[in-house]
Formats: structure tokens, C-alpha cells, sequence
């Protein structure tokens, strides 16, 4: 079991890791970065983290080493650290490869991982790469782990994170619009997130049907599913979404430099 995770760059997705793992497995020892002082020390005083002098001491003291800053810093962050063998450094950040991470973190074993927010209430899908048994451990405590069969694979999976932040203003959308049609706002509220989550169940529920076949069942001839489906189909809403996705998927195979 491990003991003691670190966390080198204390930053906004920091601090719903810490949440979910303060929460799901409070006998883990979290081990925190002192560069944003500020953030360590609430999450220390929220969460029962500690923090360290220095980022070295996060090296130190953890099995497993998250790296939570900002792409772009990455390197510099793990650069003149010690790590060890046996030690798995994961990092958070878009586009920056494996083989990037490795020829900064050896000997220890880098892997590539991209948790969500919603870790914090431990129901983050994770994708994982490569499938490193400790970083296994440490994302199934936050939810679901998603391995991938190569790194080309985790570039067009990662975007994927973006469509979790945009279910988030469709749901928004339909709740105002709900409430200004005369529906009291917390009930619109909790009946747009419930049946949100009811539909992602149903998916779930049945691994083996295609989603397009669930939604075939309900969207009747004549009925009302059917009717705004043929007008978000009128209108290109359905294909803004893909559109929206390849612009990620560009802008992430940039700032990878087709993975670096």
C-alpha cells in the first residue's frame, strides 16, 4: 500500500486531488509543495496535508510524486530534483510526453495522467498512460482509471476533459431556461443535474448497446425527443460539438508537438 503521495506544484486541480484523497483514503499521508505557500497551507489546514520546505523533501518522502503545474513548467520543476528507482512521477499536465517526463524524473518510472475535478467527490474518470500499478492505485481511489494502449491514444482521449467543462454550461443553459418558463430554480437546478446523471447511468447500465440506440428507444416518432433532436440537427448543434472537440484536439497535438 503506498503511504505517502507528493505533490510538486500546488495549483487549482491540486487542490480537488487532495479533496478526493483527504476524502476516500484519509490514512494516505499527502505531501505538498511550499513554491504556492498560500494554497499549501489552506489545503494542509482543510485537508491535514503536510507541506515541506522544499520541493526535494516532496521527492523524499513519497512514493509517488504528482506533478500538478503548469505544462510549460514542468520540466523546470523536476529538473535538479533527485528521484529514485522504484519511484513513479506522474504528471498532469497537456502535452508534455512522456519521454519528455522521463528524461527529467529517472531513474524513476514517468507516467502521463489527466484526473478531473469532480476527483475531489471521488467520480473522476482518469485516463492513465502508461498503465503504472502505482498510479493505478492512486487514481482508483478518485474513481474510475481508463489505461491507454500508446501515448498517440492519450492526445484525443485527453480532449475529452474539455467536454466535461462544457456539459457543465449545456446543463447551466437548460436550468435558466427551465426557471424562466416558470419552474422553481432549485427544482430546475436539481431536475436538469438529475436527469443529466440518470442518462450517463443508463449508458453505463448497458455497456453493450450503442448510446445511438438508447437514444432511438426514447426518441418516439411524433414525440417530443424527436422533435428537438431534428432541430438541434437543423441548426448544426450536434456537429458544433465535434467541431469544438478537433479544435482541442488541435490545439493539444500544438502544444505536444505531436507528443513531446
Amino acid at each position: 500500500m503506498i503511504e505517502r503521495l507528493g505533490l510538486v506544484g500546488v495549483g487549482h486541480l491540486a487542490g480537488y486531488l487532495v479533496e478526493g484523497l483527504a476524502r476516500m483514503c484519509p490514512e494516505l499521508e499527502v505531501v505538498l509543495s511550499p513554491r504556492n505557500a498560500d494554497r499549501s497551507a489552506q489545503l494542509a489546514a482543510r485537508f491535514g496535508a503536510r507541506v515541506v520546505t522544499h520541493n526535494q523533501e516532496v521527492c523524499d518522502a513519497a512514493e509517488v510524486v504528482l506533478v500538478t503545474t503548469r505544462p510549460g513548467d514542468v520540466e523546470e520543476a523536476c529538473r535538479g530534483l533527485s528521484f529514485r528507482a522504484g519511484q513513479t512521477v506522474i504528471s498532469t499536465a497537456a502535452g508534455v510526453g512522456v519521454g519528455t517526463l522521463s528524461t527529467v524524473v529517472r531513474p524513476a518510472s514517468a507516467v502521463r495522467a489527466m484526473p478531473l475535478t469532480c476527483s475531489a467527490i471521488g467520480r473522476s474518470p482518469t485516463l492513465l498512460f502508461p498503465d503504472d500499478p502505482s498510479a493505478r492505485a492512486i487514481f482508483e481511489l478518485l474513481g474510475t482509471v481508463l489505461a491507454v494502449e500508446d501515448e498517440a491514444q492519450f492526445t484525443p482521449a485527453s480532449a475529452i476533459a474539455a467536454y466535461y467543462g462544457w456539459v457543465f454550461a449545456l446543463m447551466d443553459d437548460a436550468v435558466s431556461w427551465c426557471a424562466d418558463a416558470g419552474v422553481p430554480k432549485a427544482t430546475a437546478r436539481a431536475l436538469v443535474l438529475e436527469t443529466t446523471r440518470g442518462a450517463a447511468e443508463m449508458g453505463l447500465r448497458h455497456p453493450d448497446r450503442k448510446l445511438a440506440d438508447l437514444l432511438d428507444s426514447l426518441a418516439t416518432p411524433g414525440g417530443v425527443t424527436r422533435l428537438g433532436l431534428r432541430t438541434l440537427e437543423r441548426s448544426g448543434s450536434l456537429e458544433a460539438w465535434i467541431e469544438a472537440l478537433e479544435a482541442v484536439l488541435q490545439r493539444l497535438r500544438g502544444a505536444a508537438g505531436t507528443e513531446r
